[in-house]
């Protein structure tokens, strides 16, 4: 008898032993908590906050000058496009669906671009008897952007490159305009080279009040926790004019130094490093991604 009270507990033991292993050999079953899991996770709102870099270029449609020589044919002006970076930060609200976003970014703008033109006055009886002149004009233009952009996640792991196209609404909330005066003088007597003090003014009025362009670019987001690190970037191509053509030669003090804005498209490049955070949640601990 006692030995048989000794064989129940062994064989209970080995009874729950067995089933434990049994349990862990089996396939995993449908879970309908883990299913509503993934549906939730098909779709998450973002929200954050970006700022970088932009360099901007203009792309001339029309030239114009406000000098007219009689006798030659007046230089036309060198543009130092994407050369000077100007600032960019603003905020992101994204809708993401399956692999797609929907984007709208708006955000303050910094464009910079110059150019120069160059004069050359010449004594017809005495060719040594000159005047070489460089006017450099430098535009810090100031936009607040309405973007509204659509995106494909390439992949789907916690690093996810991605592409994105298109449409950008610009408004104009500033604009200064400098003119640097500089030359060689040879008529009086040696080779004085010279810089003047630069000019600078308020440029509002050369500049059209709303533009517009496309957008195309790359970027990528980068997972930590259920925090979203956004590196983005963006070519814009200018679709309307930058420019007034009814105050082209608006500001008479501009036009005193021989100063007429071409009709120009103005381009970008834009970088901007961010950070999101997903605005939906099933619970505290609860991850924003699914990471397959």
């Amino acid at each position: 008898m006692n030995k048989l009270y000794l064989l129940i507990p062994c064989l209970l033991i080995a009874t729950h032993l067995l089933h434990a292993q049994q349990r862990r050999k089996a396939p995993g079953s449908y879970n309908a908590g883990n299913s509503q899991d993934a549906k939730f996770l098909e779709k998450q709102w973002w929200l954050g906050f970006k700022a970088g870099i932009n360099f901007s270029g203009a792309d001339v449609v029309t030239a114009y000058s406000a000098l007219s020589p009689v006798n030659y044919t007046p230089s036309a002006k060198v543009y130092d496009n994407f050369g000077h970076p100007g600032v960019a930060a603003g905020l992101e609200v994204s809708f993401y669906y399956k692999g797609f976003s929907v984007s709208f970014q708006p955000a303050y703008r910094n464009a910079i671009f110059s150019y120069s033109t160059q004069y050359l006055w010449e004594d017809a009886g005495v060719p040594e008897n000159r005047l070489e002149l460089t006017y450099d004009q430098k535009q810090q233009i100031d936009y607040a952007d309405f973007p509204l952009l659509f995106r494909y996640d390439i992949t789907s792991t916690r690093l996810r490159p991605y592409v994105q196209v298109g449409a950008v609404y610009t408004v104009l909330i500033d604009a200064t305009k400098s003119v640097t005066i500089s030359g060689i003088d040879y008529a009086s007597g040696g080779q004085n080279e010279f810089t003047n003090e630069p000019i600078i003014v308020g440029a509002n009025q050369l500049f059209a009040d709303y533009q517009w362009a496309l957008v195309g670019g790359a970027g990528v987001n980068y997972h930590v926790g259920n925090i979203r690190v956004n590196l983005d970037l963006q070519y814009r191509k200018g679709m309307s004019l930058a420019n007034s053509t009814e105050n082209r030669y608006g500001n008479a003090q501009l036009a005193g130094v021989g100063d007429a804005m071409d009709d120009i498209k103005i381009n970008s490049f834009i970088v901007t490093l961010g950070t999101l955070f997903p605005l939906r949640f099933l619970t505290k601990g609860y991850s924003s991604i699914n990471l397959r």
